[in-house]
C-alpha cells in the first residue's frame, strides 16, 4: 500500500520520472524537426487534449480501482479483455529493449565527456574509416557514425560487435537491476535523484543555451511555423559538406502541408503516449499502489501539465542549441542532423563550442541517462506488477531472481543493437514496435472502459474515488471523440503505408572532395526488415482477439472448450465456482 512503502510524494516523483523521460528530451525534438517544426505542436497539443489526458485518467483508474497490473486489471473488467493486458506487456517489453540501447549511447557519450577535450571536438584522426574526409565542420558527424557506432553501410550488414557499446549496454541493464532489486521500495527512493536532477540539469542547460550566439534562431523555428532561416551564399560549400546538396538562400520553408501527413498525426499521438507512458502498463502499475480514495484526477492533470511544460522547456533548450549550430555553420535548421543522431551530433557539436564544454556535455548526457533510466524503472515495474497477476512465474521464485533473469535476457536480446547495423535496428524498433500497436491498444482500452465496463459505472467509480463526477465533455471524449480519433489515425496511417512505406536512413558517409552528399539517404527496408516489423506490430496486438475468442469458446462450443487463463484470479475463480462468467467488481 501507499502508506506502507510508497508515500504519495514518492508516487508523484515516480510517475513524473516515468512520464518525463527520453520521450521529452530526445524523441520530442526529433519529431518536431521531422514534421515541420512549430507546425508539429498543433497535432501534439490536439492529441494531448483528446487522447493523452483522457487515456491517462483511464489507466490511473484501472490501477487504483482494481489494485492490479495491466493484465489483471483488464481481466477484472471482463475476461475477454485480458488480451489488452498481454498486448500492453509486449509493447512495454519491446520498448524497454530499444530504449536501453538509447541509454547505452548516453552512457558512452557521458564517459567520453570526462576527457579534458571532447573527442568530437578534438583533432580529426589521421587514419581509419572516414578519416580522409573528417574536417572541423564534420567532426561530430564523424565521431558519431565512424567512432561511436562503427556503422555499416547497410541494414543487411551486421558487421561486428562494438565492445564499448556492449559494455555500455551491460551497464544500463545492471543499473536497472540494482535500482529495481527490491521493487518499489528501491525505485521509490532512487527517484529522489533520478527524477529531480534532470530538472535541475535541464534548467542549467536552458540558461546556458540562451547565451549561445544564434540560439534565438532555433527558438523562432520551434515556435513560428512560417519562420525562414537564410544563410550566406559564400558559405554554401561549408553547408554542403555538413548536410548535403542544400541550396543557399531560403533554408526553412513553411510546413503547413505537414498537417495533411497522416504520419504527423500518428507521431504526435505516439509522442503523447511515449511522454505520458500510456499503453506500456507503467501508469497502471504505479496507480495500483494508490489507496482507493486517492484523487487521481488531480494527480493526472498535474502530472500532464508538468510533462508538457518539460517537453516545451526541452524543446526550447534543444532548438536554441541547434539554432546556434545552424548560425555557426550557416546551415538551414531543417537540414541539420535529425533522427536518433540529433542529440549526439547537432547538440553535442554545439555544446563543444561552449566554455567548460566537457562539464556541460557530461551534465547533458547524465541528464539523458537519468531521464531514460527513470522510464526504464517504470517500464520494468509495470511488467513485474503485471506478471504478479499471472501464474506464468512460480510464486516460489524470489522477485529479485525474476528481475535478474528479465534484465539478463533483455541484455542478450539487445545485443543486435551493438552491432554495426545497430542504429538501423533501433530505428526499426522505434518505427514499428510501439506506434501502431500503441494506437490499437489505446483504442481497445478506452472502448473497454466506456462501452464494456460502462461509462456511467465508470463515472460513478470516478466520483467515489476522487470526489469529482466527470462532466459531459469528459464523457464525450471517452465515448466518442477519443476512440474515433484513434481509429481514424490508425486507418489513415495503415492505408498510406501501402503507397508511402516507411524507409530507413542508410548511411553513405561523407565525401572527401567537398562536393557535398548527405550522410544518409532514405532506402527501403529489406524483406526480413518488413518481416521483423510485422512481428513487432502483430505479436503484441494479436493477443487481444486471440484471448477474446478463447474467453467465448465455452459459450459458443460448450463447457469442454473452457480454457483456464494463466492468471492468479482465474485460478481462484475456478477453485471457488468453476464458472466462466466474472462477477461484477465490488462497489468502490
Amino acid at each position: 500500500g501507499i502508506n506502507a512503502e510508497y508515500g504519495e510524494f514518492e508516487f508523484i516523483l515516480s510517475t513524473i520520472g516515468s512520464v518525463v523521460g527520453l520521450g521529452n528530451l530526445w524523441r520530442f525534438p526529433i519529431k518536431v524537426k521531422q514534421y515541420g517544426g512549430a507546425v508539429f505542436l498543433i497535432p501534439y497539443f490536439t492529441m494531448l487534449a483528446i487522447e493523452g489526458i483522457p487515456l491517462f485518467l483511464v489507466e490511473m483508474w484501472i490501477g487504483q480501482r482494481f489494485k492490479a497490473g495491466c493484465i489483471g486489471g483488464f481481466y477484472k473488467i471482463h475476461k475477454a479483455l485480458t488480451g489488452i493486458g498481454f498486448a500492453t506487456w509486449m509493447i512495454g517489453f519491446y520498448t524497454n529493449l530499444y530504449y536501453n540501447a538509447i541509454i547505452m549511447w548516453t552512457i558512452y557519450y557521458f564517459v567520453a565527456s570526462l576527457n579534458k577535450v571532447l573527442p568530437w571536438a578534438d583533432e580529426c584522426p589521421q587514419d581509419g574509416p572516414g578519416a580522409e574526409c573528417c574536417t572541423n565542420t564534420t567532426r561530430a558527424n564523424h565521431y558519431w557514425y565512424y567512432e561511436a557506432l562503427k556503422i555499416s553501410d547497410d541494414i543487411n550488414d551486421a558487421g561486428s560487435i562494438n565492445w564499448k557499446m556492449t559494455l555500455s549496454l551491460l551497464a544500463a541493464w545492471v543499473t536497472c537491476f540494482l535500482c529495481m532489486i527490491k521493487g518499489i521500495k528501491t525505485s521509490g527512493k532512487v527517484v529522489y535523484v533520478t527524477a529531480i536532477f534532470p530538472f535541475v540539469a535541464l534548467l542549467g542547460l536552458f540558461i546556458m543555451s540562451l547565451t549561445l550566439e544564434g540560439s534565438f534562431e532555433g527558438i523562432k523555428y520551434f515556435f513560428d511555423p512560417t519562420y525562414t532561416f537564410t544563410f550566406e551564399e559564400t558559405n554554401a560549400t561549408v553547408a554542403n559538406m555538413i548536410v548535403g546538396n542544400s541550396t543557399a538562400g531560403n533554408g526553412t520553408k513553411s510546413n503547413w502541408e505537414e498537417l495533411l501527413n497522416p504520419y504527423c498525426w500518428l507521431e504526435a499521438a505516439s509522442q503523447i503516449f511515449y511522454s505520458l507512458s500510456l499503453g506500456f502498463g507503467s501508469c497502471i502499475a504505479f496507480a495500483s499502489y494508490n489507496p482507493t480514495k486517492t484523487d487521481f484526477y488531480r494527480q493526472t492533470i498535474g502530472i500532464s501539465i508538468v510533462n508538457s511544460l518539460s517537453s516545451m522547456l526541452a524543446g526550447v533548450t534543444i532548438f536554441a542549441i541547434i539554432g546556434s549550430s545552424a548560425v555557426k555553420n550557416q546551415v538551414p535548421i531543417d537540414e541539420l542532423s535529425t533522427g536518433p543522431g540529433l542529440a549526439f551530433i547537432a547538440v553535442s557539436e554545439a555544446i563543444a563550442t561552449t566554455p567548460a564544454a566537457p562539464l556541460w556535455s557530461a551534465m547533458f548526457f547524465l541528464m539523458l541517462f537519468m531521464l531514460g533510466i527513470d522510464s526504464q524503472f517504470a517500464g520494468i515495474e509495470g511488467m513485474m506488477t503485471a506478471l504478479d497477476d499471472t501464474t506464468l512465474v512460480p510464486k516460489r521464485i524470489p522477485r529479485t531472481a525474476v528481475i535478474a533473469s528479465f534484465c539478463g535476457l533483455s541484455f542478450l536480446l539487445g545485443l543486435p543493437f551493438v552491432m554495426s547495423n545497430g542504429l538501423y535496428i533501433v530505428d526499426l524498433f522505434d518505427n514499428f514496435s510501439a506506434n501502431f500497436p500503441l494506437m490499437m491498444v489505446a483504442f481497445c482500452e478506452v472502448t473497454a472502459v466506456s462501452w464494456v465496463y460502462g461509462i456511467n459505472r465508470f463515472c460513478s467509480d470516478f466520483e467515489a474515488m476522487t470526489g469529482y463526477y466527470p462532466n459531459v465533455v469528459w464523457k464525450s471524449l471517452w465515448l466518442v471523440i477519443t476512440p474515433i480519433s484513434l481509429a481514424g489515425i490508425l486507418i489513415y496511417s495503415f492505408v498510406d503505408q501501402f503507397s508511402n512505406p516507411i524507409k530507413y536512413a542508410r548511411f553513405v558517409g561523407c565525401q572527401a572532395d567537398g562536393s557535398g552528399g548527405n550522410w544518409t539517404v532514405a532506402d527501403d527496408y529489406p524483406a526480413w526488415g518488413w518481416g521483423l516489423a510485422i512481428v513487432l506490430v502483430f505479436s503484441s496486438f494479436l493477443f487481444i482477439p486471440a484471448l477474446a475468442i478463447l474467453a467465448y469458446l465455452p459459450k459458443l462450443l460448450g463447457p469442454s472448450f473452457e480454457i483456464e487463463f494463466p492468471l492468479v484470479l482465474a485460478k481462484k475463480e475456478k477453485e471457488q465456482s468453476g464458472g466462466l462468467e466474472m462477477q461484477p467488481a465490488p462497489a468502490v
